[in-house]
């Protein structure tokens, strides 16, 4: 499709074949049991890099759990009720890590975790690309990818996190009873804000999958990323359902449950869920017709 050119295609492409293939559903979970501990591997190592930014995530959370409980006069009856009032229950085990830190660190370790988080979301989606097409990726790739697409890896985990932040903002803003905003005003930021925090992470399902398939320029990849929104509607919605649902279960559940999905299976599972299931979209907008081109080309020449 001319709509998603210029580009060229990375090595090792989709082969093609008429070979009938099982359902989607149980190939899914036929792959992520047969490499069970890879994904374990692979959710350690992104679970080490991405723990400040978790820990900040989760003192954000709780400082606006806090104050829009107390906007709306339920916080003290809820310190009487239990003395501890936290979102993420789970989460306050490793945010306890924060204490034996020295604070000078606090701030460069975040930093730190904000400039990893793009190039390691390159390198684990990469290899679940690679497992969602059965093909092999070494564990070694989670760092050689990642180093291959530093550059735009960079870009848009910077992008991520403030547009999240920003659009997050958005949401609740003026919350808080006289604070001043015009309640009319409020209503339409709150709403375009969550409106446009959909889309962006609908778009973000595609930013690192075309950046670890096809050559792109960011500005290209952003553009596509759009156009993917409204073609792959229906998968875009299936995998936002399946990271609501784990992370419901990791997060708001059981807190024991984050104390072991978290570190172990939880970013792995929910990311190769958005892959294996937004993938074939990439393949038959842009890799299947690259390949056809290819093929009448060569076809051509002969």
């Amino acid at each position: 499709m001319s709509l998603f050119k210029p580009y060229k295609y990375k090595p090792r492409p989709d082969l093609l074949s008429d070979a009938p293939v099982k359902h989607g559903f149980f190939v899914f979970w036929e792959i992520l049991f047969r490499k069970f501990w890879r994904f374990v591997t692979v959710n350690i190592f992104y679970f080490a890099i991405t723990l400040p930014m978790l820990i900040y995530f989760y003192t954000v959370c709780n400082i606006l759990y806090y104050t829009l409980l107390e906007s709306r006069g339920l916080l003290e009856p809820l310190m009487q009720a239990s003395p501890v009032v936290d979102i993420f229950p789970g989460v306050a085990f490793f945010s306890v890590i924060r204490t034996y830190i020295p604070q000078f660190l606090h701030i460069p370790l975040f930093a730190l975790s904000v400039f990893l988080y793009g190039p390691a979301t390159m390198g684990m989606t990469y290899i679940f690309r690679n497992f969602a097409r059965e093909e092999h990726a070494w564990m070694s790739d989670f760092v050689s990818r990642g180093w291959a697409n530093f550059k735009q890896g960079l870009f848009f985990g910077i992008l991520d996190v403030v547009m999240v932040l920003l659009l997050a903002s958005g949401m609740i803003g003026g919350v808080q009873s006289g604070s001043g905003v015009i309640p009319i005003f409020s209503i339409i930021l709150r709403t375009l804000s969550g409106i446009v925090l959909v889309v962006y992470l609908f778009m973000r399902h595609y930013f690192y999958l075309m950046a670890v398939t096809v050559e792109l320029s960011v500005f290209k990849i952003i553009r596509n990323a759009l156009l993917f929104v409204i073609i792959g509607f229906g998968r875009n919605i299936l995998s936002a359902l399946v990271t609501l649902l784990a992370f419901v279960v990791c997060f708001l559940t059981v807190p024991l449950f984050s104390l072991f999905t978290l570190p172990f299976i939880f970013y792995s599972f929910s990311w190769f869920a958005t892959v294996f299931i937004c993938y074939p979209v990439i393949k038959k907008h842009i890799v299947v017709p690259a390949l056809e081109r290819e093929r009448k080309q060569e076809s051509g020449d002969d």
